[in-house]
């Protein structure tokens, strides 16, 4: 009786320790009942399947001790198992913590590129938008660039064409006044001729 007491007082503390195991809490609001509901059936047919093994296994003893010890055996098992539980829970909440950090820590990464992408992105139309304005500026300016160069050398043009013009109308000046001075001199040169024969014939008027 005294180890019936104390196989029970460790089953009822076995309980009360599965209650307290982190990760048994009761889910607050589950996200699909229909899968909860299935999950409590799964876990009802184990449970049943379990004691009803039990019971057949504890109906092969003959006395109360031989099934006290077989209870006993099986509580130290299932007392095993939920410490080796336990354990595991606790690296499976370690390493879930370490996953959830470094998904955190890779949306914030995540983010970041977003953000700096977007950043590259807004920069680069800015780069596109100033390389076409001084592109357009430059064609502008190249383009005013050869209207003041034809501007320049039709100018150039006219302003030689008028020195040529000019030096055209000088030679035809400078013609007319050769051909005049040429004029001019045998004009000249007949009149001394006319005076030379008057002073002569003066000369040979005053001897008679």
């Amino acid at each position: 009786m005294e180890e019936a007491r104390i196989c029970g007082l460790g089953v009822k503390a076995d309980m009360e320790k599965r209650e307290e195991i982190p990760g048994r809490e009761a889910r607050t609001g589950p996200p699909d009942g229909q899968q909860d509901s299935e999950c409590s059936r799964n876990k009802e047919k184990t449970l049943g399947k379990e004691v009803l093994l039990l019971m057949q296994a504890l109906n092969t003893l003959s006395t109360p001790e031989e099934k006290l010890a077989a209870l006993c055996k099986k509580y130290a098992d299932l007392l095993e198992e939920s410490r080796n539980v336990q354990k595991q829970m606790k690296i499976l909440q370690k390493k879930q913590a370490q996953i959830v950090k470094e998904k955190v820590h890779l949306q914030s990464e995540h983010s970041k590129a977003i953000l700096a992408r977007s950043k590259l992105e807004s920069l680069c139309r800015e780069l596109q938008r100033h390389n076409k304005t001084l592109k357009e500026e430059n064609m502008q300016q190249a383009r005013e660039e050869e209207e003041r160069r034809k501007e320049a050398t039709a100018h150039f043009q006219i302003t030689l064409n008028e020195i040529q013009a000019q030096l055209e109308q000088h030679d035809i000046h400078n013609a007319k006044l050769r051909q005049e001075n040429i004029e001019l001199g045998e004009k000249l040169k007949k009149l001394i001729e006319q005076y030379a024969l008057r002073e002569e014939m003066t000369k040979k008027i005053k001897k008679l």
